[in-house]
């Protein structure tokens, strides 16, 4: 089993490159992202390679990584739950759709 199809068989999202061979066009890709400054992080989701793959990758092209700082977050975050407040005005509407369906069935 290589790499790429034990990553795929995990889960964990680099199923597109990973275990492949870079071509040109990733490695163009790869140099426009770091003058950018794109956090490491980012262009590991972008290119979708792990981000050992990553570093390996700039390291051998000598381009200057730039790691994302502490608490911020690279991808968007998670939606905190809310709690519904229990009263009568939550009821209502669907008590209103409720009598709507009874009268098409």
């Amino acid at each position: 089993m290589n790499y790429a199809s034990k990553l795929k068989s995990g889960g964990s999202g680099y199923v597109r490159n990973a275990g492949k061979r870079w071509r040109y066009e990733d490695e163009r890709e790869l140099r426009a992202l770091v003058r950018r400054g794109v956090p490491l992080q980012r262009i590991s989701l972008k290119l979708g390679r792990p981000e050992g793959a990553i570093r390996t990758k700039a390291s051998a092209l000598h381009l200057d990584l730039v790691e994302a700082p502490q608490g911020v977050p690279v991808s968007r975050p998670s939606l905190k739950p809310r709690s519904l407040q229990a009263g009568t005005g939550d009821i209502v509407p669907f008590a209103r759709e409720a009598r709507q369906l009874e009268l098409f069935n």
